[in-house]
């Protein structure tokens, strides 16, 4: 892993999924782009010439003044991490937000969400929602006033039939310390055979190589309740899973459940595209 991006708006949730990929970057060698996305036009523009138009202040001065407005915020939020290469980048853009972040290639996302209630425009549950369904590389979603990455429970939500997302986190995570759960959710769809579903998580977990792992098939009306419901219980602090990235119709019609756990998570989620 050699580029974490972190999309910011200097809001506290951004600020502690900074800290987050920081702790990350030292742990890997990475390099940190930090990146924030200036959409034009937005209500910055309005706000600010509607204070400055009557002095002679046209929108482009406007404009310019928001971008190197944005620079300085960027020169301050760097120097406090001093032991971590970090690039900051201020970009103007026309696009969606999310198209302008997924340009540039990473090897990992992290970024700051707030979830359905989300206060920010760049960090709402959609737009988190968004860069996890689109994203080629694993993203990382900072819940709450996480802002160092030392998980001590982690739930790996597994259906048995995609597995590389496990070794992406295994490459990308420090989670040696962890206490693992892997966890199978019944939502009723499809019989299962429950002591050959335990063995079958058990045999995943050792050819990953982990050790002392927790085993739970667990009954839900949804796979999206169930893992919510599951990573409250034990009190975990990230769930790391697949999600299929499903675009167009096919999004539509069948959703994404890792999109829904990213919404509505309390806590951290690790997710990677798998078809």
């Amino acid at each position: 892993m050699k580029k974490i991006l972190v999309p910011t708006d200097f809001s506290p949730i951004a600020k502690n999924a900074l800290d987050v990929a920081a702790d990350i970057a030292k742990k890997n060698n990475a390099k940190i782009v930090l990146l924030n996305v200036k959409m034009y036009p937005t209500s910055d523009v309005a706000s600010y010439y509607s204070l400055y138009g009557a002095s002679g202040v046209s929108i482009n001065d406007a404009w310019q003044e928001i971008l190197e407005k944005a620079k300085d915020e960027m020169k301050h939020e760097i120097v406090h991490y001093k032991d971590v290469k970090i690039q900051p980048l201020v970009e103007e853009s026309g696009e969606h937000f999310v198209g302008a972040l997924l340009d540039h290639r990473a090897d990992l996302i992290v970024m700051g969400s707030t979830g359905a209630s989300g206060f920010k425009e760049f960090f709402s549950g959609s737009n988190s929602e968004e860069v996890v369904r689109m994203a080629t590389c694993p993203v990382l979603v900072v819940k709450g006033d996480q802002n160092v990455f030392a998980p001590k429970k982690v739930v790996f939500a597994v259906d048995l039939t995609h597995e590389e997302f496990i070794d992406k986190a295994m490459l990308t995570l420090n989670l040696e310390d962890a206490e693992v759960h892997f966890l199978h959710v019944d939502d009723g769809n499809r019989k299962i055979n429950y002591l050959n579903t335990e063995l079958r998580m058990q045999n995943t977990a050792k050819k990953h190589g982990f050790e002392n792992c927790k085993f739970e098939i667990l009954n839900a009306d949804s796979i999206e309740s169930g893992i919510l419901e599951y990573a409250s219980d034990v009190e975990a602090d990230l769930i790391i899973m697949y999600t299929h990235g499903r675009k167009g119709f096919n999004h539509f019609f069948r959703g994404s459940i890792a999109e829904d756990v990213v919404n509505h998570s309390k806590v951290s989620v690790f997710t990677y595209v798998e078809n």
